[in-house]
């Protein structure tokens, strides 16, 4: 088993490195393609349009083909597109860059959860939020090391070079320890063919949760390094600062995630998930004294860390669809999420500033706690009907 936590956790390492290295870049495009936050939010709807295009075509892959080739397909993309980034000379060039970005981030997301689904049924137990956590991981070494490459003026092109060979180096190291699904599917013989897009009430409800979840973690990572570049007053560190303590409590909170997960009632957890994410923007945008910046994005991190984690083990394990066809559905409204926070956020900053555009968040968290408490008298129906 250790093997195949080992080649997992890979997978969803590289995911965090390669989406933090794009985020860190931000404020590097909007300075030099002379972008209005309004302009940078449109460029910035590239990544959720490849993600909804890549969508059926995700779920065909995920239903015909084994996770791991799947994962193997996802990584080279990656390795063909980052590049890319290091040689945008206009927005619509951006724009292409991001669309294939959106394709890729998808694809992976959906297969390596997948294995992860498989995994836990292996091994009769929740591990989904410790692989969160090595997501995590990536995201916030991405962010150390881009924070640092932006302080020593390294090119983006050098910069995004080196993430792509990461990724390549990377192959033999994960390749051979994926599962085959052959387990997963044997397991789910005679599960009714529910259609892509009719998923039920019960997993409508966790895509809802998870929804809101990823788009406060996909705003976080897009826009507060600008956020601390423009609101914190004195400001000693990086300016990834900001999103290097967003990305390190989320670690915390996955690490600790499936631990909680057997201890707590979920409900209760995702509840105080929420207050967390509201309380945490809260206090980051009120302040301008950057160690109070950095305290309310960790809390911030915190309440947003285990609510995928536990929405995905969740769906994987839904009995109305086969794992893979459950974590299609929900992954895919999710990380749409993750992908439409940022466009969000930037055509609310260019009307009413990014102080006041940020605090979608806190009714985003506030929404998370309310559906949370519905979640649970659905989810105690859904065992029921078991």
């Amino acid at each position: 088993m250790n093997k195949h936590r080992y080649s997992i956790s890979i997978l969803f390492f590289l995911c965090g490195l390669n989406f933090a290295s794009w985020a860190t870049r931000i404020p590097d495009y909007k300075q030099t393609l002379s972008l209005s936050d309004a302009a940078l939010g449109s460029i910035l709807m590239g990544l959720p349009i490849g993600s909804m295009v890549s969508l059926p075509l995700a779920g065909w892959l995920i239903s015909k083909f084994e996770s791991a080739y799947i994962c193997l397909l996802s990584v080279i993309l990656y390795i063909l597109i980052l590049p890319l980034f290091g040689f945008i000379h206009s927005p619509f060039q951006l724009f292409v860059s991001l669309f294939a970005f959106g394709m890729a981030g998808d694809i992976l997301n959906i297969a390596m959860n997948t294995q992860v689904v498989s995994l836990e049924g292996i091994l009769k137990k929740i591990v989904m939020s410790s692989f969160h956590a090595i997501f995590s991981v990536g995201l916030m070494l991405g962010a150390f090391i881009g924070g640092y490459l932006i302080k020593y003026d390294i090119s983006l092109y050098l910069h995004f070079g080196l993430i792509s060979a990461t990724n390549l180096i990377g192959i033999p190291f994960f390749w051979k320890g994926l599962l085959k699904d052959g387990f997963k599917e044997k397991v789910n013989d005679g599960l009714p063919k529910v259609h892509f897009f009719k998923i039920g009430r019960y997993l409508l409800v966790l895509s809802f949760i998870a929804f809101c979840g990823m788009l406060c973690e996909g705003a976080m990572a897009d826009w507060v390094t600008l956020y601390v570049k423009e609101s914190a007053l004195e400001n000693p560190f990086p300016i990834t600062i900001g999103f290097t303590s967003f990305a390190f409590a989320m670690v915390l909170g996955r690490l600790l995630g499936d631990y909680l997960s057997n201890k707590f009632d979920v409900r209760n957890i995702l509840i105080f998930n929420g207050f967390g994410i509201a309380i945490g923007i809260t206090i980051a945008i009120l302040f301008t004294n950057i160690y109070t910046i950095i305290i309310g994005c960790a809390i911030t991190g915190i309440g947003i860390s285990t609510i995928v984690p536990f929405i995905y083990s969740k769906a994987g394990n839904a009995k109305n669809m086969s794992p893979s066809m459950a974590l299609a559905s929900v992954s895919t409204i999710a990380y749409v999420g993750f992908l439409l926070g940022p466009v969000l956020i930037g055509f609310l900053s260019e009307y009413f500033g990014l102080k006041l555009a940020l605090s979608l968040l806190v009714f985003l968290g506030i929404s998370i706690s309310i559906l949370s408490k519905y979640y649970l008298t659905l989810d105690s129906k859904h065992k029921n009907h078991e």
